[in-house]
């Protein structure tokens, strides 16, 4: 009977044994729970192989931060701390001992309170290119001494940035091809969607991005949503871009506002080119079939940009009688200070057998809003630089088959985002 009862006694012993181990682990557990802390990695001001390192303690945090560690990236070799920052950057000491980058408060007192923060720039000396992770590893205690487990342990808030960008890269957004049906407009007000990738400094997709800001050149009129940033998924951010009118060199800029890192798409038109500063030095536009045509010498800068409007109801005599879809559009882009320009051909299947005289050039700077007739350029005195020309017809006449032949002089930019 003896022997029973002490077995049973041991029995027992046991189980309390495990339930006062049960409760120590819940109470460490319910602790650092109450001590929740955010730590966030980023590349500094966008110099690449320096981060600034930064620790924050919760706003409902209910005890002091006062100590942590920052293991970098495999293979990653740190250099020097070159500075320090945030509310109680001068509580604390930051060192870089044995690879690991410690933050230590200078007493107790000096630690962490509630949405205080520190922050320190590292450099990293190399094993950045090439590296296969660019997460950090972050620890963070109670102590100012690193010490005390487990329950001197800090909680690292799930919404903490570990893994630093590194870079944009912005998908080539295409020029619009004008398809060959007759009078078919060659500006193609299409949506565009322009797809930005965001990098780690590993150059692996940073999956977790959801920043940047968007800014535009040119596009004017146009509708792009979403306006100030971008809609991302899985690191992947699109915009899309609805032009209202012809508009030639338009560019898009995705910049993180934290660490300045940006990236600039290529040049895109929303229509046809008629030519840029970068092509020959007679440059050509024609619709699908050939039937009208323009030339233009190339500018010095920028751009010129040719194509029917497809909104505009323009007429020959600025009032009336239509002559079918002739209607083009001329947008200038950064062209050159003086006047240029533009000879348009229409095909004898567009003109008719007419006498060329018999053709009223129409012009409007409003996108079709009015119309005034543009006069023979011969009828005004020729000007005293930098006195200009208005915009004129230096000559009409018909040409080799029967085509009208306008040559148009015009006075330098773009008076309005529509065009000439």
């Amino acid at each position: 009977m003896n022997r029973f009862r002490s077995l049973r006694t041991a029995a027992v012993l046991v189980v309390l044994g495990g339930l006062v181990a049960a409760a120590v682990a819940v109470a460490s557990a319910q602790a650092a729970a109450n001590k929740p802390y955010t730590a966030n990695v980023h590349q500094t001001l966008d110099t690449p192989g320096s981060f600034t390192l930064t620790l924050a303690n919760d706003p409902n945090a209910s005890q002091s931060l006062g100590s942590a560690n920052f293991t970098p990236p495999a293979g990653f070799v740190l250099g020097v701390v070159a500075g320090k920052g945030g509310t109680n950057a001068d509580g604390f000491d930051v060192k870089i001992v044995g690879n690991v980058v410690q933050f230590r408060a200078k007493s107790s007192s000096q630690a962490l309170a509630k949405s205080q923060t520190v922050s320190a720039d590292v450099t990293v000396t190399s094993g950045i290119a090439g590296c296969a992770s660019a997460k950090w590893i972050v620890e963070a205690k109670q102590s100012n001494d690193f010490s005390g487990q487990p329950g001197n342990d800090m909680t690292l808030n799930p919404a903490s940035d570990l893994t630093p960008l590194g870079s944009f890269e912005i998908a080539d957004i295409g020029t619009p091809i004008a398809v060959d049906p007759f009078f078919t407009p060659a500006i193609l007000l299409q949506k565009y969607t322009s797809s930005t990738v965001a990098y780690d400094t590993c150059h692996n997709v940073k999956g977790d991005y959801s920043g940047a800001a968007l800014t535009h050149h040119g596009l004017t009129g146009a509708t792009i949503s979403p306006s100030t940033s971008l809609s991302w998924t899985s690191g992947t951010g699109t915009v899309d871009i609805t032009p209202v009118y012809s508009e030639t060199d338009n560019t898009i800029t995705v910049k993180d506002g934290t660490t300045g890192i940006s990236d600039t798409s290529n040049l895109f038109d929303t229509q046809q080119k008629i030519c840029t500063f970068a092509d020959l030095d007679l440059c050509s536009w024609q619709n699908g079939n050939g039937s009208i045509k323009a030339n233009a010498a190339k500018p010095a800068t920028g751009s010129l940009g040719v194509g029917f409007d497809p909104a505009a109801n323009v007429t020959w005599d600025c009032g009336g009688n239509p002559l079918g879809d002739t209607v083009i559009t001329i947008s200038p882009h950064d062209t050159p200070s003086a006047d240029y320009q533009v000879t348009i051909t229409y095909s004898k299947q567009v003109s008719g057998t007419g006498s060329a005289n018999s053709f009223v050039v129409c012009e409007s700077t409003d996108n079709g809003g009015s119309f005034h007739q543009l006069f023979a350029c011969s009828t005004y005195p020729t000007p005293v630089p930098p006195a200009q020309l208005p915009d004129c017809v230096v000559d009409q006449k018909r040409v080799t088959g029967g085509a009208l032949q306008i040559i148009l002089n015009l006075q330098p930019g773009d008076p309005y985002v529509g065009g000439k």
